[in-house]
């Protein structure tokens, strides 16, 4: 089968979305959003395992990478845009959505919005939509994200990589990605997710079948406390903790994170020949292993 990547694009309101497509063309559709600043190479590895056997599509948000916007993130707009992704690559076969961080939340509000849009939902290092919070949580973090600035571009950026990744490598990634962004640019693309994407509905359950995972050393916002808190009340949740990783755990621990996803798709869409867990449990498993969270 082949895996010849081709870089694609989507015409939308105010944005142009570059995104690139893996895999077979007949086969289950796996759709992958990064984080907030990064772009679809923070994917890498998942597409080279997956693309074996599944159609996998890795987009620039807008805004983000290659991918143009006329204005400001806005979240309602990046909604827009998954949803719109989908369409131009469903192919009648099964299809999952999944995000790291900021992706997670944009997958989230998809599902939401048409809980039948998708066979199967992947959230990682992202906070629940729907958990309640305090009204002033977002407030404060947007006050004390701005008050970090005040120490000048090169110290934000990096702490700000510090905090997505332990890896150094990961950490280059991040700033290089973020080469030409400004500190007001990134407090407005994570201050448009805290006041627009999170909305409490503490009786809100998944619709489909879901996997939820985060690095052990996730020291981002409430994201670890939370998603155990989410799966335990989700009967719908798959609960998953990857070793070694942070915030970025799809490149922190790949091998885990990308064996805990493919065990995930072979059980929800099995694509079809003899099911890629085998060959990634080959590939990874004598080098890592993500730790399934018991109910």
């Amino acid at each position: 089968m082949s895996t010849d990547t081709e870089r694609r694009e989507l015409i939308r309101p105010g944005a142009t979305i570059a995104y690139w497509v893996s895999g077979p063309e007949r086969a289950p559709v796996v759709v992958l959003l990064h984080g907030a600043t990064l772009d679809h190479r923070a994917w890498d590895a998942q597409v080279e395992a997956l693309a074996t056997e599944y159609r996998v599509v890795v987009p620039d948000l807008r805004g983000h990478g290659i991918s143009t916007t006329d204005g400001p993130f806005r979240f309602d707009d990046a909604v827009g845009d998954a949803e719109d992704l989908l369409d131009e690559v469903d192919n009648g076969m099964p299809l999952v959505l999944g995000g790291l961080s900021l992706g997670g939340n944009i997958a989230q509000e998809v599902v939401l919005r048409a809980p039948n849009r998708v066979t199967a939902l992947v959230v990682a290092d992202s906070t629940c939509n729907t958990a309640a919070r305090h009204p002033l949580a977002a407030p404060l973090t947007i006050a004390s994200l701005s008050a970090i600035t005040l120490g000048g571009r090169a110290r934000f950026m990096r702490q700000a990589a510090e905090a997505t990744s332990p890896r150094e490598d990961v950490q280059q990634y991040v700033l290089q990605t973020n080469g030409d962004r400004t500190t007001t640019e990134v407090v407005q693309i994570l201050a448009e997710l805290l006041e627009n994407a999170l909305h409490p509905d503490p009786d809100y359950r998944m619709p489909v079948p879901t996997l939820l995972l985060h690095g052990a050393e996730d020291r981002v916002g409430d994201i670890v406390a939370g998603s155990g808190e989410w799966a335990a009340r989700d009967s719908q949740v798959e609960y998953v903790v990857i070793p070694g990783a942070g915030h970025a755990s799809n490149q922190d621990n790949p091998a885990a994170f990308t064996a805990a996803l493919a065990a995930f798709l072979d059980r929800v869409v099995p694509a079809p020949g003899p099911g890629l867990l085998v060959g990634v449990r080959g590939r990874y498993a004598a080098r890592s292993r993500a730790c399934r969270v018991p109910r």
